[in-house]
This record gives C-alpha cells, structure tokens and sequence, in this order.
C-alpha cells in the first residue's frame, strides 16, 4: 500500500488553505509552495502539490460532470424535478464514489477495504434518508400552505359576504377578496 501523500498529512486547516488556493486556478504551484513554506510548511515537495492537484482536478471535472448529468435531466422533467434537486445531486456524487472506489476494484487498481464499502453503503443509505425526509417536509409544508391559503380565503369571503354593500361584478369581488386575504381590507 503506498504512503500517505505529504500534503493529505496537513493540518485540516493547512489542507484547507492548500485546497482554496488550487481551486482558485490564480496561483502556479510555486507559488503555493512559497505559500507553504511562508507557514512553516517545509516537508511538502513540488511534485507532491502536483500530484495532489492532479487528483484535486479530477474530482473537481467529475463533481462538474455530475452535476451537468443532474442539471439536464433536471431541465428535462421541468420544474417540479428542480425541488430537491441538491439532494439528488448529493446521491449522484455518492453514486459515482461507489462506481469510482468498484471500479479500481475491478481493474485491479484498489484494494477492497470492507471499511469503506460499509461507510459508502452507510452514506447511501443516509442519503435515501436525507431525501425521504426532505421530500416529507416538502409535502407537509404545502399541506399547510394550502391550509392556510383556504382558511384565509373562506375568512376572505365570509368578510365580503357579510359586508353585503350590494351587487358586485366578479371583477369587483376578485378586488375585493384579493385586498382581505392581503390584509389590506
């Protein structure tokens, strides 16, 4: 099993600093290995920051890919898909964790490591979770929208029927109710 890269081995606040500085795409690689050594990193290698922006780019171009897949097929089954369309997002980055870590597997270029099979079949199944739940307040919420939206109106035109100021046109009563459900009446 090869070593553990020099710069994984950073602080989590290093490695951060490390990630945002590459993610930028403003500053060369020696120029974030000047940005090390200035915070008294001195044991992280130029090829090591390369190789680590190598890996650092092809998530970063597979998060992308994915996420165009999730968009398209978002815009081809319309707005109501767009809801919870992070979530879905969040599943298909999952998703394609398990088909990359399978995948090294098959070729021969991973190892099976039963810990991270079960921590991605915990992720997945979390994420199914996440989503119910999601789409569970979604719906309550417009339960209750749509509970308010009718009590508010059947106030609405109790208020209108009892004012009784004589015949209205439909124009006038849609005035009418439209001002008491806003309140402005």
């Amino acid at each position: 099993m090869p070593r553990k890269s020099t710069v994984r081995q950073l602080p989590p606040q290093i490695l951060r600093e490390v990630n945002r500085l590459l993610a930028d795409d403003r500053h060369t690689l020696d120029q974030v290995v000047a940005h090390l050594r200035a915070m008294g990193v001195d044991d992280v290698s130029r090829s090591a920051l390369h190789r680590h922006k190598q890996r650092f780019d092809e998530v970063a171009a597979k998060l992308r890919q994915s996420r165009e897949v999730t968009e398209t097929f978002v815009r081809e089954l319309g707005a109501s898909a767009q809801e919870g369309e992070q979530t879905r997002l969040l599943a298909e980055m999952v998703r394609s964790l398990v088909y990359d870590h399978l995948s090294g597997l098959v070729s021969g270029d991973g190892e099976a490591d039963p810990k991270i099979i079960a921590q991605l079949a915990r992720t997945l199944k979390e994420l199914a979770r996440a989503s119910r739940l999601s789409q569970d307040y979604e719906l309550k919420v417009r339960e209750e929208a749509a509970r308010e939206t009718e009590a508010r109106m059947t106030e609405a035109v109790d208020k209108i029927a009892g004012e009784s100021s004589g015949p209205m046109t439909v124009a006038q009563m849609k005035e009418r109710m439209l001002a008491v459900y806003r309140g402005e009446a």
